[in-house]
C-alpha cells in the first residue's frame, strides 16, 4: 500500500471515491471515426441504460445515425431508459437543434426517454435579456463529456456531433464493464438533471418546483442545494471499495462545478504539478489555452517537472475562419500562448517547459487531458493520466460543469497503451520557438491584445 499511498496522498489531499478497474477492461480508442463507431455499436448492444452528457447533440447525418440506433434499440427492448444531459443555451441554439432533433424520440417514447437542460446560474436578470444567443453560452455551460451505455463508459472531451466524429481530434477512453464507474457517473447526471430543465414531449421546459430555480433563485442558494446533493453522491460513493497494493488500476473522478463550490479537478491538477516528482515529466493537451493564474505559477514556479504543452495551432482551432467576431478567437489564443511563453522566458524556465502546436491539414485539435511520467530516467512509461472535458483554463475552472477521471496504473500493457496513444497526438505537432510568433501572421494586433486581457475568463 506504501507506493500507492504516497502518491495518493500528495495528489488527492481529499477522500474521493475510487474504483478499481481491470486493465485490460480499458481500451483507447485512437480517432474521432473510432469513437463514433463504438458510441453507435455500444448503443445498438446496450439493454439497460443510454446515459449521455455533453455540451449539446449535433443536427448532422451522423447524428441522425446515432439517433435512429438510440429508437431501435428503444423499439426492440422495452426496460432500457434513456437519458441526456445537455447545455440549456447550445443544446437550443438555432431552428434546429439538439432538442428539436430529440423531440421525436421523446413524444413517441415519453417514459423512457428524457432530455434535460443545465442552465448556469450565473446567467439572470439583465445580462441573460440583453445578451444575444451563442454569446451567452460564454457565461458558462454543461461541459460534461460522458457517455455510458450499460456498465461500459466513454469518457471523451468530444460532443456529439459531425467533426468530432470526422476530423477533430480528441481524447476518447473505453472502459468497459464498470458497474460502480459507471453508476457513480450516471447518478452524477441524474443529480445535475434534477436541477436542470426537463423537456416535455410537447418541447416545453419544464423545471422542478422542489429545487431552487438557477435564474429567479438566490444564485447562492442554488449552488449550496447543487453541492449539498453532489457531497452525498461522492460519500455515498467513498464507502465502496478501498485500495491496496495488489491492484494495479484505479481511478477517481475529478469533478468541477464553480456553480455548486465542488474544485476537486484543480485542487488535484494543482498537486500533480507542485507534487511532481524529480525526473517526472508531464504532457498536457489544451484544446483551447488559456490556463489560470495559478496552474501557470504552479508549473513555472512551483513545480520541479519537464513539460511538453500540447496546443492547438490557429488554424487547428476550431474557430478558424469563422465569421464575424469568432474569427478573432484563434488570434486571442495564440496571445495567451504568447503570453505564457515569455512567462517561462522571463523565469528561465523555456528549457524545461516546451510548447508543441498540433498541426494537420484539414484536422482541428481539441484534445485534453494529461499525463504523468513518474520518473523518466528509469521509465519511458506514464503512470497516470487524466482524461475528461476540461481545458485547464478560466472557463474550466471558474465557468463551466466538467468531469474528469484519473486513471492510476502499474500495468505494463495498460501504460504501454496509454504511452502510445500520447506519441501518437505529439507526433502531429511542432515545437514551439521565439520565431514563431514573429511570423506576419501570429503578430497580434494592440486592440485583440487589450480585448484578450479583459475578457480572459470567458475563453
Amino acid at each position: 500500500m506504501s507506493q500507492n499511498s504516497n502518491i495518493f496522498h500528495k495528489w488527492i489531499d481529499q477522500n474521493l471515491p475510487c474504483f478499481k478497474v481491470n486493465p485490460s477492461n480499458i481500451i483507447i480508442l485512437n480517432s474521432p471515426n473510432e469513437f463514433y463507431q463504438q458510441l453507435k455499436s455500444n448503443v445498438a448492444e446496450s439493454t439497460k441504460r443510454i446515459t449521455f452528457s455533453s455540451l449539446y447533440l449535433g443536427t448532422g447525418s451522423l447524428e441522425a445515425e446515432l439517433i435512429k440506433s438510440i429508437e431501435k434499440n428503444l423499439e426492440k427492448n422495452s426496460q432500457i431508459e434513456v437519458n441526456f444531459l445537455l447545455d440549456h443555451n447550445r443544446g437550443q441554439r438555432g431552428e434546429i437543434s439538439s432538442k428539436s432533433i430529440l423531440l421525436p424520440l421523446i413524444a413517441r417514447f415519453e417514459s423512457r426517454c428524457n432530455l434535460y437542460l443545465y442552465h448556469t446560474p450565473n446567467l439572470r436578470g439583465i445580462v441573460k435579456k440583453i445578451t444575444p444567443e451563442r454569446t451567452n453560452e460564454t457565461i458558462g455551460v454543461q461541459h460534461m463529456k460522458l457517455y455510458i451505455t450499460d456498465n461500459d463508459l466513454i469518457i471523451s472531451g468530444a460532443n456529439l456531433s459531425n467533426d468530432y466524429f470526422k476530423n477533430r481530434q480528441d481524447r476518447y477512453i473505453w472502459i468497459k464493464n464498470c458497474q460502480d464507474l459507471c453508476d457513480f457517473f450516471a447518478s452524477l447526471i441524474a443529480v445535475v438533471s434534477s436541477f436542470s430543465f426537463q423537456v416535455d414531449k410537447s418541447g416545453q421546459l419544464i423545471y422542478p418546483k422542489d429545487k431552487n430555480h438557477p435564474i429567479f433563485d438566490k444564485r447562492e442558494d442554488f449552488g449550496k442545494e447543487l453541492s449539498s446533493k453532489i457531497t452525498n453522491l461522492i460519500e455515498e460513493f467513498k464507502q465502496k471499495e478501498k485500495l491496496n497494493d495488489h491492484d494495479d488500476t484505479f481511478m477517481f473522478p475529478l469533478i468541477q462545478m464553480n456553480d455548486a463550490f465542488i474544485k476537486i479537478d484543480e485542487q488535484v491538477t494543482k498537486n500533480i504539478f507542485k507534487t511532481a516528482d524529480l525526473n517526472s515529466k508531464i504532457f498536457l493537451a489544451l484544446g483551447y489555452f488559456n490556463l489560470t493564474d495559478e496552474y501557470m505559477n504552479a508549473i513555472v514556479k512551483q513545480s520541479t517537472a519537464e513539460y511538453g504543452l500540447l496546443l492547438a495551432s490557429p488554424e487547428a482551432n476550431g474557430f478558424f475562419g469563422a465569421t464575424g467576431l469568432s474569427g478573432y478567437i484563434p488570434n486571442i489564443y495564440s496571445c495567451l500562448e504568447e503570453e505564457f511563453f515569455k512567462f517561462c522566458e522571463l523565469n528561465q524556465q523555456q528549457e524545461r517547459i516546451n510548447l508543441f502546436e498540433y498541426s494537420k491539414t484539414n484536422w482541428t485539435f481539441h484534445g485534453k487531458g494529461l499525463w504523468y511520467y513518474g520518473d523518466f530516467n528509469k521509465s519511458q512509461l506514464p503512470s497516470a493520466t487524466i482524461i475528461g472535458s476540461s481545458n485547464f483554463g478560466h472557463r474550466s475552472v471558474f465557468r463551466d460543469l466538467e468531469a474528469n477521471l484519473l486513471i492510476y496504473t502499474k500495468n505494463d500493457k495498460l501504460q504501454k497503451q496509454i504511452n502510445k496513444e500520447r506519441i501518437n497526438l505529439y507526433e502531429n505537432a511542432v515545437k514551439v520557438d521565439c520565431k514563431l510568433f514573429l511570423n506576419e501572421a501570429r503578430i497580434i494586433p494592440i486592440w485583440l491584445k487589450l480585448l484578450s486581457k479583459t475578457f480572459r475568463s470567458f475563453f
